[in-house]
């Protein structure tokens, strides 16, 4: 039994696409899943809280979903977590750094930094490192 040329194509297209939707899905998932964590709540109220990133960005400033294969900002072994998120308001744009540190079962946010799209060579100190 033969199977045509077209046939066959058509079952790697599809095959493809259920492929490339479930990795979108899962990576979906992950993002949604790191968003609920103490250290990323806390960053992000941080970030919210701080008179300077309001006034640059407007409110409300709202994140927006990370790469995961940028494991050089984005990581967590369970005891340390850095990260970069992209941020948005009404007036600009830009990438959140933060560094958090678990001390005693609670997460700390050690360090934090707003890069502005606007200006790109400089950062404003949300967390000063201790």
């Amino acid at each position: 039994m033969t199977v045509s040329n077209r046939t066959l194509v058509q079952i790697a297209s599809w095959g493809a696409l259920v492929v490339a939707s479930t990795g979108y899905y899962l990576q979906s998932c992950i993002i949604e899943r790191c968003r609920g964590y103490e250290y990323y709540k806390n960053a992000l109220k941080t970030l919210r809280t701080n008179a300077g990133a309001v006034h640059c960005l407007g409110e409300p400033i709202k994140d927006k979903k990370f790469k995961l294969s940028d494991s050089e900002n984005n990581f967590s072994d369970g005891n340390t977590a850095r990260f970069c998120i992209p941020v948005s308001g009404p007036k600009d744009r830009g990438s959140y750094y933060f560094w958090a540190r678990k001390i005693n079962d609670k997460w700390t946010i050690t360090k934090a930094e707003l890069e502005l799209k606007s200006k790109p060579d400089m950062r404003l100190v949300i967390v000063k490192e201790k």
